[in-house]
């Protein structure tokens, strides 16, 4: 073997045991070519004698390559390098890409999800997590019950549950559903983790490939890329003060058989809008006419910042709306704690494709919730809560008008935790967003959220879990963001794509 196997560097006091340092440090031999496919290795005796260590550390360390697909040994010939190791068993096009299908938003992943999830760096400032403040979370109280829990259920919190939920909270859903206005059962509602998948088994269970589905646009990404991954034909409506325009939706039922139609009536997300009373009547009439399916996000609905309650569309037409809805937006969003509420045969459809997927959802998450629910202090966290919510919002408007005054429009939402914000004049949104992360500040691109092609260009600021200074610094950083941008675009000889 010409290979020299230099063991000068293995760190003998590390967590990290012989056996996996050398077995790595041959890995990589074997990987970079260094170790030949066919080559024969010492044998354990002279690898143990070579290397310093005891003979069963060495036999150790060719079982670990064996059984990783490196080496093969032959009782009477040795130890070999596989003819094929693993390094070179690939294909050397990239024939993943080329087969499966292109996926919407088409930001990459990684750009994703530095914008859309809460940053691991405290020094970005985060205008695109679309979180609670985690200070509002009653962690002591869920803490307790969680103890009275295991005190008293004891095992049985841990164990397996009914698929569709422990029906002790479904009937405390479903009281909760009667106080908000809209009458439903326990056996409608079958629990999830969190409304994101409640959100995605409907459009599997009720979609097919091919067919039209609608939804509004801008919207909740996890509502698009649901519809997306189905295989339909998605098409986008646009949203104003008034929430969805049904009008739009009329002449696009005039074209085609529209399968499903996505909404958030109450305080939509990105906008922060309700579907007026009137559209909402006119909806819920098109789908009896047309025969259609109408998914209900109700997320939002309660962060309200003012006025009445949204009425739920569940409740004027219960065979034709499928309800989804979670506590993750107000006692925690890692609990993931989200369900359905529907009617016929879709409901046993939904509860079929859950089963399939998770089995259920956590025991241990789903008996805490009922106790919380139970106790009543659920209305009293909204109540206490929400007032924080308008504040922190109006913070984010002034600094938005300060900063940015005279490239951006915004309107007031109604509620939720986001702005949409809409620049004046066309901008690159995708140099935006780098020169905002190099700035020290996210947000989620408009165009992730859209079904259609835009028309103007946009992006949604997020304001629940930031305190006003805060909001304001994060703005600040945008707005330097914003100047680069527009400065790089206007030297001659480059073209500024909107």
């Amino acid at each position: 073997m010409s290979y020299k196997l230099d063991l000068s560097d293995i760190d003998r006091g590390a967590q990290a045991s012989l056996t996996a340092q050398i077995a790595e440090r041959l890995q990589h031999a074997i990987d970079t070519g260094a170790l030949a496919p066919g080559e024969k290795l010492p044998t354990t005796r002279a690898l143990a004698e070579q290397a310093g260590i005891n003979h069963l550390t060495a036999v150790r360390v060719y079982r670990r390559l064996a059984e990783q697909g490196y080496v093969t040994a032959s009782v009477g010939r040795g130890t070999f390098v596989r003819a094929v190791p693993p390094a070179l068993d690939r294909d050397p096009i990239d024939w993943q890409t080329a087969v499966l299908p292109e996926l919407r938003p088409s930001y990459s992943h990684e750009t994703f999800a530095a914008t859309y999830l809460i940053p691991s760096d405290p020094d970005i400032v985060s205008l695109a997590a679309g979180a609670p403040d985690s200070v509002i979370y009653p962690a002591a109280a869920l803490g307790r019950i969680a103890g009275e829990v295991l005190d008293e259920v004891g095992g049985d919190a841990l164990g397996y549950l009914d698929p569709d939920g422990l029906y002790e909270l479904r009937e405390e859903i479903a009281k909760r559903g009667r106080r908000l206005g809209f009458a439903q059962t326990a056996e409608e509602i079958m629990v999830t983790s969190g409304a994101r998948q409640a959100i995605d088994l409907v459009c599997r269970g009720v979609v097919a490939p091919g067919d039209v589905v609608v939804c509004e646009s801008p919207t909740f990404i996890g509502i698009l890329s649901s519809l997306q991954v189905t295989g339909a034909r998605v098409i986008g409506v646009p949203v104003d003060e008034n929430g969805m325009d049904v009008d739009a939706l009329e002449r696009i039922l005039a074209r085609h058989e529209v399968k499903l139609v996505a909404v958030q009536p109450g305080c939509q997300n990105p906008t922060g809008q309700d579907l007026s009373a009137a559209r909402s009547q006119r909806l819920v009439e098109l789908a009896r006419e047309r025969s259609f399916f109408i998914l209900e996000d109700g997320v939002y609905a309660t962060v309200r910042f003012d006025g009445d309650d949204h009425p739920r569309l569940r409740h004027f037409a219960p065979d034709h709306v499928i309800y989804v809805d979670s506590l993750s937006k107000t006692i925690g969003g890692g609990l993931r704690l989200g369900w359905v509420a529907a009617s016929g045969p879709v409901r046993q459809r939904v509860s079929w494709l859950k089963l399939h997927n998770d089995t259920h959802t956590s025991s241990l998450v789903q008996y805490i919730a009922h106790r919380w629910l139970r106790s009543g202090d659920h209305e009293d966290l909204l109540h206490d809560s929400n007032p924080m919510y308008a504040l922190r919002c109006d913070a984010l408007r002034a600094s938005l008008e300060r900063y940015l005054g005279d490239e951006v429009t915004v309107r007031r939402p109604v509620g939720g935790h986001h702005l949409w914000v809409t620049f004046r004049r066309p901008i690159d949104e995708r140099a935006l967003l780098s020169e905002a992360i190099r700035c020290g500040v996210t947000f989620v691109p408009g165009g992730a959220m859209l079904a259609e092609p835009p028309t103007a260009t946009s992006m949604r600021l997020s304001f629940a879990r930031l305190e006003p200074e805060e909001l304001d610094e994060g703005v600040r950083r945008l707005a330097k963001a914003v100047l680069a941008v527009r400065h790089r675009a206007s030297r001659p000889g480059r073209v500024q794509f909107s």
